[in-house]
């Protein structure tokens, strides 16, 4: 994971408090306010790292959540420690946590997430977060299982995945500084396959049925790119097969 890509990763940040906040309302209490989604940040054990008005943000709560957040993204221990007492990464950090809370108080002035809108857009936000963080864990104790591959793998995983692994982390050349974080991402995709087939497993266990009278049929070529009636791409399952086919 590197700095360029983690900046990318903290965005997740802004997600965090929707969790909290949702997790209130399925506790029945329709007073549930947006102050409820940021008052676990409140306080804390250490010396104070963030003021903002009349809120108060100490070194154990910081520390907790930006750990959450690089968990949340697959961040291994090593990166954690690295990254968690980094102060780039710290200030970045800070900057959306102000940002949050402002916000935050601001919605609670307007009631924005007493509408009906808001809370079913956090439902199936603090869902989508949930299912991720489960997948994620998942992935990650399978690495822990899956040997280092080859140099013969993990340069046969780059050529096939270079496009991928320059865009998401800014590697462009398989060499000896790289090699560690490519051996990773390897073992992390070997990993991620393991758990879909798992997944596929649970698929072929469970009853599931399909109401087509209301879904509609499926359509045998997929919607074009650009067509005002299809249906959104970006919630449809994507390739992840990133594993290099070699015999090695």
């Amino acid at each position: 994971m590197s700095l360029k890509n983690l900046k990318k990763l903290l965005l997740i940040l802004t997600t965090l408090p929707i969790i909290a906040c949702s997790q209130n309302q399925e506790g029945g209490s329709s007073s549930s306010s947006s102050s409820d989604s940021i008052s676990y940040l409140k306080g804390g054990e250490g010396d104070w790292v963030l003021k903002i008005d009349d809120f108060t943000v100490n070194q154990t709560n910081f520390n907790k959540d930006l750990e959450a957040a690089l968990v949340l993204q697959g961040a291994t221990a090593d990166q954690i420690a690295l990254y968690a007492n980094d102060a780039a990464t710290k200030q970045m950090y800070a900057d959306q946590l102000i940002n949050t809370v402002l916000l935050f108080k601001k919605a609670e002035e307007e009631k924005f997430f007493e509408t009906q809108e808001a809370k079913d857009f956090i439902n199936l936000s603090v869902r989508n977060v949930k299912f991720q963080y489960y997948l994620t864990k998942l992935i990650a104790d399978a690495a822990k299982n899956i040997p280092d591959p080859t140099p013969e793998q993990a340069q046969a995983f780059f050529d096939q995945a270079k496009q991928q692994l320059t865009q998401m982390y800014g590697i462009t050349a398989y060499n000896t500084e790289t090699a560690p974080y490519i051996a990773q991402l390897y073992k992390n995709a070997y990993a991620e396959q393991l758990v879909q087939r798992d997944i596929q497993d649970l698929k072929d266990k469970a009853v599931i049925e399909r109401n087509t009278a209301v879904l509609g049929e499926a359509s045998i070529l997929p919607p074009q790119i650009g067509d005002p009636n299809a249906t959104n791409t970006a919630i449809m399952p994507q390739s992840n097969d990133l594993l290099p086919r070699t015999n090695n």
